[in-house]
Formats: C-alpha cells, structure tokens, sequence
C-alpha cells in the first residue's frame, strides 16, 4: 500500500510518498496553506495546493492519504472541505485530515503515552488519549495567546526595542538583529513588513532574536520557555505525569528555550522531538505508524 502524507502549514506544504514497507519513495514542497477554508481567498489557494499536489505526487499512485493541516479541527467542517478537495484532486477515497499536532503527537507517542508541547509559528499543547479522544491546552492563536510560540517571540522583540527607541535609548544589538532580518530600520519599512507579511512574517523574525547577542533576547526566550513550560504543567494538571515531547521549529531556536522550560516544569521529562511530520503521516496514510 502506497501512503502519501501531507504536513501543511503557514510557511509551507509538504509532502511524502512512502512503499509497503515504510521506506520514502518521494518528497516535495509545495506553497503555505492553513486550514481557515471558511475564507474564500484561503480555500482557493488550497484548492491549487492540492491541484500541485496531484501533479507533483499522483505519479506515486498512492492508495491513501492522510494530512495534517494547521489550523482546523479533525472532524469540523473545515476538515471534511479539505478531505473532499484532496480526495477530488488524488482522485483518492481514502483520505484522513486531522490538524498538524495530531500527526506530531503519533509520530512522538501511541496514545494516552505522553504529552507533547508545540512551538511553531503559533503554540499548543496535546494529549490524544488511550481511546483517541483529544485534549489541548492553548492553541488559540495569536490574537489570544500563542505564548512560546515564534510569532510570540518575534512580536515580544519588536516591542522591546520599540519601547527603547520611544525611551530615547539605542535599539541596541537585537534592534540590530531585527531590523537587519526586515531590511531596514525606517518605520515605515517596517509597518509594511509586519502589516503586509502578518503573523508569519513575524514570526520569521523569532530567528532574528533567538541570534542576538542583547540580554532583552535571552529574557524573551527565557519568557518562551517558561509560557511552553504553562502547557505542560496544564496537561499534567489534566491528565497526570508524562512525559513530555517539545516539538515545532520555534523549540529549537535556541537551546535557552528549553532549559527555561525544563525549570520551569521541574520533575518533568521533557525532550526535543523533532518530527519529519510529512514522512509520519504517510507512514501513518499506509499503516505503518502508530494508528
């Protein structure tokens, strides 16, 4: 059985083909896509997403698909849209779409077996129980929380050298780093950057921090432990103890992350996971992952 997974996300889509047995017949890139196909705009460029989907993997024939999508729910109607789109472009009936974390959580842990704690461009936290029901904690984007996450990082730079600048004083060595990753230091350069890119934009510029040698960055990512740090301690709180696995790009920015998290989840076992999701949900798409 040829299993084809999807991991798509704001910074892009990918995705990989694997055989019988498990080993990876193909894999590609294809442009950013979310799950927020209530909007007209963004289930267009889905809809093209899945179009190159077709073109770039159907020559694997793949039997089944399963994909992981950021920013809807297993079972909405957010997902039975992207299930109908992707089984209508593969001309596949076997199609599964659940939300990123959860192809994450079984590439981490069988269910009821652990926690994982995400920080990407927005964060969440996860716990898929022993009969496969779901419990998160936070993941309600950035206009709520988002705490830990890249954009959270990205925006808490922004603000400090802001409030810098407003008091008179150098923008010092994270100005430096920032306004270097926007492409100039004039506001109005960087309005547009953050205005016309938005949340991923901003999210970008969490590398810009995570590199620079200014005391405010260390306290951020420091600040970004301790908020990834809160969901595990809710889902402990919740579930019990578990283990803990640390996933998505923004964990891995700067190792002061996870040590600022590790103190402050203290008696926890919490370990940097990080997952090839593509590959996983195509081993999960043709049976040979965890569900």
């Amino acid at each position: 059985m040829i299993g084809l997974g999807l991991d798509a996300g704001g910074s892009a889509t990918r995705w990989a083909v694997v055989g019988d047995d498990g080993a990876m017949l193909g894999s590609g890139t294809l442009a950013p896509v979310d799950g927020h196909l209530f909007n007209p705009a963004n289930r267009e460029r889905f809809v093209a997403m899945a179009a190159g989907l077709a073109e770039a993997a159907g020559c694997f024939t793949p039997d089944a698909v399963v994909a992981g999508i950021t920013g809807l729910t297993g079972g909405s109607d957010e997902a039975e849209t992207a299930t109908a789109i992707i089984s209508a472009a593969l001309g596949i009936a076997q199609v599964r779409v659940e939300d990123d974390l959860w192809i994450g959580y079984h590439d981490a842990f069988a269910p009821g077996a652990g926690h994982v704690v995400y920080a990407g461009t927005g964060s969440v936290g996860l716990h898929i129980k022993a009969d496969g029901t779901l419990l998160r904690v936070g993941g309600r984007g950035m206009l709520i929380d988002d705490g830990g996450s890249a954009f959270w990082i990205g925006r808490e730079g922004l603000n400090t050298i802001y409030r810098r600048i407003d008091a008179n004083q150098s923008p010092g060595a994270l100005g430096d780093a920032l306004f270097a990753a926007i492409g100039g230091a004039d506001w109005n350069v960087v309005r547009a950057y953050v205005y016309g890119g938005g949340r991923n934009a901003v999210a970008m510029l969490a590398m810009a921090v995570a590199g620079a040698d200014d005391p405010a960055a260390a306290i951020i990512l420091d600040q970004a432990g301790r908020e990834l740090a809160r969901l595990a301690r809710d889902l402990v709180q919740r579930i019990g103890v578990l283990p803990v696995a640390l996933q998505g790009r923004a964990a891995s920015l700067h190792p002061g992350i996870l040590a600022a998290m590790r103190a402050a989840a203290p008696g926890l076992d919490i370990t940097l996971h990080q997952a090839d999701a593509a590959l996983a949900a195509a081993k999960l798409a043709n049976g040979n992952g965890r569900v």
